[in-house]
């Protein structure tokens, strides 16, 4: 039987929207809860806030939920015969640099105070498949802490400006390996050599390649990289004044980090005219909540790869069922999945994905999370399925692909710090209420 929400949890739901964030006192800035079916049918969209008009429409950078774009992207190019998840030859064939790099082991500080960074020889293969369930032995600078210290101690390196955000590519090259490839689950920068291994094997900018072969023919007119790194879907007519910056938590109330109009950079230097690949899939894309959670539908296990509006086949079964598939070894599944913070805590929270009300049983699949269980919600109710497929923005966005009650929800607040506790309570409670109206009306 197809979902449905009912009037009467539709009311429910915007009015906990509302309560959470409009008046004297909000609990959170501004929300979009935007949900569909399996066939993109709007079950429910309503969007509130304090100080601004947001609703289904608003774009904003969508930050770590471009992962899964990334993934979709690279299978594209599995399924044309360009590379492979497996092959031990694609890294030194194709990422030389990262072929080269060693493992960091840790550091000696003499008596003198002076540091001694020490390194082992990468042992084993990288491959494809490992950047995109990270566990190819990369780090993250803003979410481990040895990796941020090592950054931190380079005389030739200036955290601020050379970091995944500010300076993707110097910041690739500069990283060191901390775990043996294959060992350990690290959340890292899997996706941004993902980027510059689509950009070497299309010879095409990434930003282009993303809009000839996903966003153009599925008119997704909202989705694009953020101005900063050379988009434009921002100026598209009908887009420039849907832009909805992000916040961050400063005090008791919040602080505009992004211009209402954002300027459009470009670099003389970027790839392939240049050498240096401004192309990113850890971070990087805008978007409105209606067009990724449309995107997000064609992954549901009845779409298999199809997005419904269109009918246009967008992945193969098969490749639908790699993204979607819990890829971590049971050694490495529950003990490292966790997302950390190092130098960015005012910015980024550490999250325990594994804990009792979360995810304590699931898995990285590719360029996502898998839900290991059905959902239990702090106050007993259940929430999303297991084998639902999830993953997070850093302004406090979320997503998530429920295949067994076949909906895709989408809730965006665009505000700082990550992993804010009462953002966590509000997704939960529009968890609870979506769950508990899908099965009074089932």
């Amino acid at each position: 039987m197809a979902p449905s929400i009912s009037t009467e949890t539709a009311s429910a739901l915007r009015k906990y929207i509302d309560n959470a964030t409009i008046g004297t006192a909000p609990i959170i800035p501004g929300a979009v809860v935007h949900i569909l079916d399996a066939q993109a049918n709007t079950l429910f969209s309503h969007g509130s806030s304090s100080t601004t008009t947001v609703n289904s429409q608003s774009i904003s950078i969508i930050q770590s939920l471009t992962k899964i774009v990334g993934a979709i992207a690279f299978l594209q190019l599995v399924e044309r015969g360009l590379t492979s998840l497996d092959d031990p030859s694609t890294i030194p064939t194709h990422l030389p640099e990262l072929a080269a790099k060693k493992v960091l082991t840790g550091s000696t500080t003499d008596t003198e105070g002076n540091k001694t960074w020490h390194f082992e020889d990468r042992l084993g293969d990288i491959t494809p498949r490992m950047l995109l369930n990270h566990t190819y032995g990369g780090g993250h600078t803003y979410m481990d802490t040895l990796l941020f210290a090592y950054f931190q101690s380079q005389p030739t390196l200036s955290w601020p400006t050379t970091n995944e955000a500010a300076d993707t590519y110097a910041t690739l090259l500069a990283s060191p390996l901390l775990h043996q490839p294959g060992t350990k689950t690290t959340y890292a920068q899997g996706l941004d050599w993902i980027a510059v291994l689509i950009e070497r094997l299309t010879h095409t900018r990434l930003a282009s390649h993303l809009h000839t072969t996903i966003f153009t023919p599925l008119s997704l007119d909202s989705m694009g990289y953020e101005p900063v790194f050379g988009g434009t879907s921002l100026a598209l007519p009908g887009n420039a004044d849907t832009f909805w910056p992000r916040v961050v938590r400063s005090g008791e109330g919040y602080t505009a980090l992004d211009p209402p109009r954002p300027p459009t950079l470009t670099r003389a230097d970027a790839f392939p005219e240049g050498a240096y690949h401004t192309g990113r899939l850890g971070t990087g894309l805008v978007s409105s909540a209606r067009d990724y959670a449309r995107l997000m539908t064609v992954l549901m296990p009845g779409n298999a790869g199809v997005e419904p509006v269109s009918g246009i086949r967008v992945l193969s079964p098969a490749s639908v069922g790699e993204i979607t598939r819990p890829q971590l070894s049971p050694d490495i599944r529950c003990d490292s999945r966790n997302v950390m913070a190092s130098g960015v805590t005012p910015i980024v929270l550490p999250a325990y994905i594994q804990s009792a009300h979360m995810d304590p049983e699931g898995s990285f699949g590719l360029g996502c999370g898998v839900q290991g269980a059905d959902r239990v919600l702090m106050d007993g109710r259940r929430g999303r399925s297991k084998g639902s497929v999830y993953w997070y923005g850093a302004a406090n966005s979320e997503v998530w692909i429920d295949g067994e009650e076949e909906v895709v929800v989408f809730v965006n607040g665009n505000f700082y710090p990550w992993n804010d506790e009462k953002w966590v309570e509000f997704v939960a409670g529009v968890e609870g209420i979506i769950y508990g109206g899908l099965r009074e009306g089932g």
